[in-house]
C-alpha cells in the first residue's frame, strides 16, 4: 500500500455555490465554521477524494431494488475485501463499509410503501439569492395517495461520520428539498412533504420535510445572500 494521499483541491470556482447539505450546517453554524464553509465550497477537493460515492450508489441500489438487506451485505463485503490503492482509499473503504452496516440497522426507518427510482444525476442547481445550491438527490420517490392521485418526493443522503445533522440543520435542507422538488417535478405529481426528506446514515435519522416552511425558507434566502456576499473575499 502506498504512503498517505495528499488531497489536491480544484480550480476555484468563481461563481457562488453551495452543496445542499453543507448550506443545512452553514445554517446553524457558528461564524468561524460559516467562514470554513464557504472557503471549502470555494475550494473543493478533487472528486477522486470524495469519500462516499461506493456507499451512496449501494444505498440507492438497496432503495431502488426492493430494499432487500442482501444487497447492503453484498456491497459492504465487496468493500471491505477490495484491496486499497493507498491510505486514504484504505481509510475510504472503511468508511464506506461502516456506512452500510449503519444503514442496514436503520433500515427500518427507510422502509416505505413509496416507489423509489434513482434520480437524474443532471438536474439541473436550484438558483437562490445568487446562489446556485447543488442538490443533487440521490432518489424519486413515488406515491399514490388515498385519492388515486400520484404523489412525488425526493431523498437526498448525508454522510458525515463526525458530524451529524441536528434537528434543525436536517429541517433546513429537507425544506430547500421541497422548494426543488416543487420546481423541477411538477409534471410526477404533486410533491409531498412526506416524500420529502434527508438521512442521516451514520446517525440513522431521516429528517422529513416539514409543513411549515415559509420561516425556513426566509433563513435560508438570507443565508445564501450572506454566502454570495462573502464568496469573493474567501
Amino acid at each position: 500500500m502506498s504512503t498517505t494521499t495528499t488531497m489536491t483541491t480544484t480550480t476555484p470556482r468563481e461563481n457562488p455555490r453551495v452543496s445542499v447539505n453543507k448550506l443545512g450546517q452553514y445554517l446553524t453554524a457558528t461564524p468561524s465554521l460559516r467562514k470554513r464553509i464557504i472557503h471549502g465550497q470555494k475550494h473543493p477537493v478533487d472528486p477522486q477524494y470524495l469519500r462516499y460515492p461506493a456507499a451512496a450508489q449501494a444505498i440507492v441500489e438497496f432503495l431502488c431494488e426492493g430494499r432487500d438487506e442482501v444487497i447492503l451485505r453484498y456491497h459492504q463485503r465487496r468493500l471491505l475485501n477490495a484491496m486499497p490503492e493507498s491510505d486514504f482509499d484504505a481509510h475510504r473503504l472503511a468508511l464506506c463499509a461502516e456506512a452500510l452496516q449503519r444503514c442496514l440497522v436503520a433500515s427500518e426507518g427507510l422502509a416505505s410503501k413509496a416507489i423509489a427510482s434513482p434520480a437524474d444525476a443532471e438536474l439541473p442547481p436550484l438558483e437562490l439569492s445568487g446562489v446556485a445550491i447543488s442538490v443533487r438527490p440521490e432518489v424519486l420517490l413515488r406515491s399514490v395517495d388515498a385519492q388515486g392521485q400520484m404523489r412525488s418526493g425526493l431523498l437526498k443522503l448525508y454522510f458525515s461520520k463526525h458530524t451529524p445533522l441536528d434537528e434543525r440543520a436536517g429541517q433546513y435542507i429537507a425544506t430547500v428539498l421541497h422548494r426543488y422538488a416543487e420546481q423541477r417535478l411538477e409534471q410526477r405529481g404533486p410533491v409531498d412533504p412526506r416524500l420529502v426528506g434527508v438521512f442521516d446514515v451514520f446517525a440513522g435519522r431521516l429528517f422529513l420535510a416539514p409543513r411549515a416552511q415559509q420561516r425556513r425558507m426566509n433563513d435560508v434566502l438570507l443565508a445564501c445572500e450572506e454566502i454570495a456576499a462573502r464568496w469573493h473575499v474567501n
